[in-house]
């Protein structure tokens, strides 16, 4: 069993849930356990962690990722 954090801009329903462990269970090759949280500053789009894994599809990463290409 993986324990898998959920960091998301808004709050999940059953169904994002339900996607995202159906997701994560086909990656990980076991089941999962989500811990959702919720953090505004992300503007869009969620941060899931387990263990040394990170995904991070936020919109503040895509947007700051954008800036330093423009600005490198």
């Amino acid at each position: 069993m993986a324990d898998v954090t959920v960091t998301s801009a808004a709050t999940l329903d059953e169904a994002q849930r339900g996607k995202i462990a159906a997701a994560l269970e086909r990656r990980l090759r076991r089941k999962v356990r989500l811990h959702c949280q919720t953090d505004p500053a992300l503007l869009g789009g969620a941060i899931l962690r387990s263990g040394d894994l990170v995904i991070d599809g936020s919109l503040r990463t895509r947007l700051n990722r954008i800036a330093y290409e423009l600005t490198a």
